[in-house]
């Protein structure tokens, strides 16, 4: 490399005897870093005009075996070669910059019909390479540039020979490549690109069969690169990939249910079928997305669910076919959610699909608790659910409660501290937060048909459990709901006014900061609401101003600050919600613990001294409610609150003694001490 570094380009005979050699050094993998001074060496000789087309008579006798007429460099070996490096993340930007270079100064050589195009695209991706185009910064995109360039390439063309012996150069490439290469992935890309282009069904179908058998799925690159193929293939040839995929997979499940030999039905239990299998079933949601309208419409039902549903019933049934399935289902819902208009899926099929999945939530409820099924089954359900026609509420409120056990009230705290410890647990939280978004999006999906009883009988046992992460991620759901209701100018959640105020006071103190924050925007949007449905104005802005205060550290700035809030929810209070209210207050004092007792307590009070003199009628009620949550376990946390409730009540009400509010086992001392 540092003679070839050196090389002056100028001595006579430079461009008969040795660059056309050089090249020879461009194919063979051993010899990529050959590549930069190979491509200085071509860019001099192009600058001087030397690379301009001459008669054959005047090169080097060598030339016509060396130089893309033998058989060791052809024009779409070139090709293959600096494509297969220009795509390589770990070739570096040097190196992919000198194949890209080399390209461009060898069009002619290439193919005589891209030389306007590349002396246009090629200069764009060098800057792409140079960072100068921030549009594209990372591998994957730079990746997602270099195919399209490659099909652009192809359709100005226009050679299906020159196309198809591409094809068998990548493909040659690819077969021959270790799974451990960096560069198979992209091959495959490539390859299913090239065979996009390719018009000769039998050839498209030749290749894609040859490398769907030959890849090893039980290697995770195998597996997406099977994927990848068929995806890059079906952009153009949807159908003809498609068709090839129905017919490899009818051969994995062949015999898998009937007569066969003992070798058979061997090799088709074995782990390569099972992850074969699990790759095909994901190639399938991977078509769908790709598909038009038109494509999709006409093969989704029979072809492409008929096929996931076949390839399933002959699986193993293990986590990763688990996933496979329940990712397919994503893919093709949402493909077709996207391109369907008003188009209905199946009943029945959608009906067989919801009882797969909601079995699965029913078998990994309080399983294994890092399983990602659970949580990418809610993903699913999201999609499907979206499809015509739509389920009924009952269906829906069904549904809604299984995820909720799943997401919401899994996994519990102690389960939550090993994940949090774990490997995976960057992973599976990412996933956790994703379920939680699909599953509040669901239930907005249900504020359309169905609203009473909604968020008590969703949200009002996660709010006041003992697990913080069920709480937060209750409070997660609330908020999406109140902001979906905010924004669909619903108000129904204002008939839950006064039990979600009371649920939502005590977690302005919650120990986790997110959930402290969270309670406030639910609180915000619960405000705004009821100002919308009331024609009101919300008095003293937005609480939403407040929440520098609970991030404090320190506990008595966070209760002054949740005493703040109070105030301003007070001013928007409809009274008639008192009982409800007092009701959600009354669950917090007997089953929470430390801070959202305090919490708790200061609303109570609070909204006592702004509305005792009001409540009259409530009296009798408050009276029962308060005097019950003596006999909670927790009553000595509460009881200074508690006692100071009844001070107030006492004064604001004429005719009210406070032997009316407490049994006789407690002492008038010890009311007063809690008045004082």
């Amino acid at each position: 490399m540092d003679i070839l570094g050196s090389l002056d380009v100028s001595v006579s005979g430079m461009t008969k005897l040795v660059w056309p050699r050089l090249l020879l050094y461009v194919v063979p993998a051993q010899y990529t870093g050959m590549l930069i001074p190979v491509s200085r060496c071509v860019q001099a000789l192009a600058e001087r005009g030397d690379l301009m087309v001459r008669e054959v008579e005047d090169l080097d006798p060598h030339f016509l075996s060396s130089m893309f007429q033998g058989p060791l460099l052809t024009p779409q070996t070139l090709l293959a070669r600096l494509l297969v490096v220009a795509g390589s993340p770990f070739a570096g930007s040097e190196l992919q910059a000198a194949a890209l270079l080399l390209m461009l100064n060898l069009h002619s050589k290439i193919h005589r019909a891209v030389g306007a195009m590349w002396a246009t695209e090629i200069p764009l991706l060098l800057q792409c390479l140079e960072g100068k185009d921030e549009s594209f910064p990372d591998s994957a995109g730079w990746e997602q540039r270099l195919l399209k360039f490659l099909r652009a390439s192809l359709g100005t063309m226009e050679d299906e020979a020159w196309t198809k012996g591409l094809s068998c150069e990548l493909s040659r490439w690819l077969s021959s490549s270790p799974s451990s290469s960096g560069e198979k992935s992209f091959l495959y890309k490539a390859l299913g690109t090239v065979l996009g282009a390719c018009k000769e069904v039998l050839h498209i179908q030749e290749k894609l069969l040859q490398h769907l058998e030959e890849a090893n799925a039980e290697e995770p690159s195998e597996a997406q690169g099977m994927i990848s193929l068929l995806s890059h293939a079906a952009e153009s040839n949807f159908h003809t990939a498609l068709d090839t995929l129905t017919m490899f997979a009818s051969r994995l499940c062949r015999g898998q249910n009937g007569r066969s030999s003992r070798r058979k039905k061997m090799e088709l239990d074995s782990r390569r079928a099972q992850a074969t299998r699990s790759a095909l079933i994901l190639a399938h949601g991977s078509l769908a997305l790709r598909a038009s309208k038109e494509q999709l419409l006409a093969r989704l039902e029979g072809d492409i669910v008929g096929n996931i549903l076949l390839l399933y019933s002959c699986s193993c049934r293990d986590l990763q076919n688990t996933l496979a399935l329940v990712q397919s289902i994503t893919d093709f819902s949402s493909a077709f959610q996207a391109v369907g208009g008003s188009a209905c899926f199946n009943p029945s099929l959608k009906g067989k699909l919801l009882e797969i999945l909601t079995e699965l939530l029913k078998k990994y409820y309080l399983g294994t608790p890092v399983s990602p099924v659970p949580l990418k089954v809610v993903l699913a359900l999201e999609q499907l659910s979206k499809l015509k026609p739509s389920l009924g509420a009952k269906d829906m409120c069904d549904m809604l409660s299984l995820c909720c056990k799943n997401v919401v009230l899994h996994p519990s705290a102690e389960m939550m501290l090993k994940i949090r410890k774990s490997q995976q647990a960057a992973q599976y939280l990412q996933l956790l937060q994703a379920s939680l978004k699909a599953l509040g999006r669901l239930m907005v999906v249900l504020l359309e048909t169905e609203t009473s009883g909604f968020f008590q009988n969703i949200v009002h046992r996660s709010m006041t459990s003992d697990n913080m992460w069920e709480r937060k991620r209750a409070l997660q759901i609330c908020s999406q709901l109140l902001a979906a209701c905010e924004e669909r100018g619903r108000g129904d959640a204002c008939k839950h006014f006064g039990s979600l105020v009371g649920l939502l006071a005590p977690l302005t103190c919650d120990p986790m900061p997110t959930s402290r924050q969270l309670a406030v925007t639910c609180l915000s949007s619960l405000l705004r609401i009821q100002a919308k449905a009331t024609n009101g104005v919300i008095q003293t802005g937005d609480i939403g101003s407040l929440c520098e205060g609970l991030n404090d550290r320190r506990t008595v700035c966070q209760l002054q600050t949740s005493s703040k809030i109070a105030r301003t929810v007070y001013r928007n209070f409809p009274l008639e919600d008192t009982i409800d209210f007092m009701m959600a207050i009354k669950d917090t004092f007997r089953k929470a613990k430390g801070m959202r007792v305090r919490a708790a307590g200061r609303w109570l009070i609070t909204f006592l001294q702004m509305h005792g003199k009001d409540i009259c009628r409530d009296v009798p009620l408050t009276n029962y409610i308060l005097r019950s949550c003596t006999s909670s376990p927790q009553h000595s946390t509460f009881m200074p609150f508690l006692s100071q409730a009844v001070v107030i009540l006492t004064r604001c009400q004429a005719g009210i003694t406070t032997d009316s509010f407490f049994p006789a086992a407690l002492s008038p001392q010890t009311v007063r001490h809690g008045g004082e």
